[in-house]
This record gives C-alpha cells, sequence and structure tokens, in this order.
C-alpha cells in the first residue's frame, strides 16, 4: 500500500507540475495519459541545473553559436527548396511520430541525429550540413515542411534535455502561418529563427496557400553539471537512435522503427474504430486504461 500511495502521489505531482507551468493545456483526459506528463521526474534535473531561462521562448543571445545558421539561412534555403523541388523532402510512413504526417500535411528531410550516419543528407545538403556541423551541441536537424491549409494540434514534447531552434527558409510571411507556444504566436518569416522550449505546449499553423519549409534543430539545454549533461546526451542519442532512419535507405532504420510496427497498427486500427463507431472507441480505450491500472495497482500491493 505505501508503494501504491507513492506512485499516486508521484503521478498527481506530475500532472500539477504541467498544469501550473503551461498557460495553455490539453485537456484532461489526454493529460492523464500524455507522454510529457509521465516524463516530469525524468525532467526536473534540466530544469533545477539549466543555465538558459525555464521561460517558454529563450532569447537567441542565450546560444551564440547559433548565429552562423541565421547568417547563412540562405544557403540553406536553397539546398531546402532543391530538396523540395525534387521530392525528397517527403511524407515518412515508418517513425513512431508518424501521425505528424497523417493527410500530406507534414514532410521533412532528416539532417542530423547525433552521430548516426544519414548518407542522403551529406550527399544531397552537404552546406546545410557542414553549417549544421559548426555548431556546439546540436544533435538532431531537419528540414520540415507544413502544407497549405494544415495544422499540428497542441503537443508537448518529452524531454527538457535540449531546446528547439528554428529558422524560416521559405515561409508564407503572413500572419495566418506560426507557431503557438504555451498561448504566444509566433508568425514565420523567412530568415529569421526562434529559440523556445519544446515541453511547453506548441502547435503549428499554416492557414495560407504556401508550404512553409523550414529548419528544425534541437541543441542541448546547456546545465551546470557537466556530468549530468553527459547522462541527458548518452540517454538522446540512445533513444533517438532507436528511431532514426536515412530519407532514401530505408534499411538503414534504427531497431525501434520496426519494433514500433505493431504499436502503429494498434493506433491505426483505434484510429479507424473512432471513425465507425466513436462511443465503442472510448468505451474500449476507458477499459483498456482500467486494465493498466489494475496491472499497476496489482503489483503495488
Amino acid at each position: 500500500m505505501p508503494t501504491l500511495i507513492a506512485v499516486f502521489v508521484l503521478y498527481v505531482s506530475c500532472i500539477a507540475f504541467v498544469r501550473l507551468r503551461n498557460r495553455a493545456h490539453l485537456n484532461w483526459g489526454r493529460q492523464l495519459t500524455d507522454f510529457s506528463t509521465f516524463m516530469v521526474p525524468f525532467n526536473i534535473p534540466a530544469y533545477l541545473l539549466s543555465r538558459v531561462p525555464l521561460s517558454a521562448r529563450t532569447p537567441l543571445s542565450s546560444l551564440p553559436q547559433l548565429r552562423v545558421l541565421q547568417d547563412n539561412w540562405q544557403t540553406i534555403r536553397d539546398e531546402a527548396l532543391a530538396l523540395y523541388g525534387d521530392g525528397h523532402i517527403a511524407v515518412k510512413t515508418d517513425l513512431p511520430g508518424s501521425s505528424f504526417y497523417k493527410n500530406d500535411r507534414w514532410k521533412s528531410f532528416y539532417l542530423k541525429v547525433y552521430d548516426h550516419e544519414l548518407p542522403s543528407a551529406r550527399a544531397l545538403a552537404p552546406k546545410t550540413l557542414a553549417l549544421i556541423e559548426q555548431v556546439p551541441d546540436m544533435n538532431l536537424a531537419l528540414f520540415a515542411v507544413l502544407m497549405p491549409g494544415k495544422r499540428l494540434g497542441q503537443h508537448a514534447d518529452p524531454f527538457a534535455l535540449s531546446l528547439r531552434y528554428s529558422l524560416g527558409l521559405s515561409t508564407p510571411n503572413s500572419e495566418r502561418c506560426g507557431l503557438m507556444i504555451n498561448g504566444e504566436h509566433y508568425v514565420w518569416r523567412d530568415g529569421d529563427a526562434i529559440l523556445f522550449d519544446e515541453t511547453y505546449l506548441h502547435a503549428a499553423y499554416n492557414d495560407t496557400q504556401t508550404p512553409r519549409i523550414i529548419l528544425m534543430t534541437d541543441i542541448d539545454r546547456p546545465l551546470r553539471l557537466a556530468w549530468v549533461q553527459k547522462l541527458y546526451y548518452r540517454f538522446g542519442r540512445f533513444f533517438n537512435g532507436l528511431f532514426y532512419i536515412d530519407n532514401l535507405d530505408s534499411s538503414r532504420s534504427g531497431v525501434g522503427n520496426r519494433l514500433w510496427g505493431p504499436v502503429t497498427r494498434y493506433k491505426a486500427t483505434m484510429r479507424g474504430l473512432k471513425d465507425r463507431n466513436r462511443r465503442l472507441y472510448k468505451s474500449g480505450k476507458l477499459l483498456l486504461y482500467a486494465v493498466l491500472i489494475g496491472l499497476v495497482v496489482n503489483w503495488a500491493l
């Protein structure tokens, strides 16, 4: 019983932390099961030891090493447009985040995933990759396209070990295309950049007829203790290594992509059930949660 009480208190504390920290919120049903809720204990050391502000948006001046990307944004833009024109920035169907790609709303081309080699990036975007490799502690980078008339709903990335740096390349330059970060709007402009904490709720929208093409990257959050920084780096390298994939050669893929297949099929089945019979879908979901809670209670007792 003490174990069960401790687990319950920790769970409630995680929910309270997320709800108090964000001005914008998920609905309660989703918050109770969102991955970001369960990752709060993992993220607390990163927040406590952070050498940059804990606000939703981080001043670009906090990480001056990023300046080389903004200074060369037109070079990066030209490679991105060439890739987009050739169809290489595309929908991915074999990644855990594939729900981003539904309805052809999101397309991507991966440039860097820690030190995992991506031959297609080196061959097709050599100038951009050379610039990225000049930025210390940048471990993830991709070209990302949000298609005309499309949106990504509110979500929070689960890990606070990094900050999200995004650079506008070819955008609608319109108030109707931007980000919503913790309830505040950011409008995309060509050559402009933003740095923010991706564990805050954020959403993307493109209510224009023009594709929005950006460079999207994750850079290590600078911490006060080097050994904690190293531990987070090793975790990030391991986790992202499970799910990396080359843009053109799908045989060069992390083991997590293959193991994720049954989960992807389960999600597709549940989405189909939701479309056909919403009441049955909700009942099945509640039953699944009840079984999981029962297993936790049985384990704790």
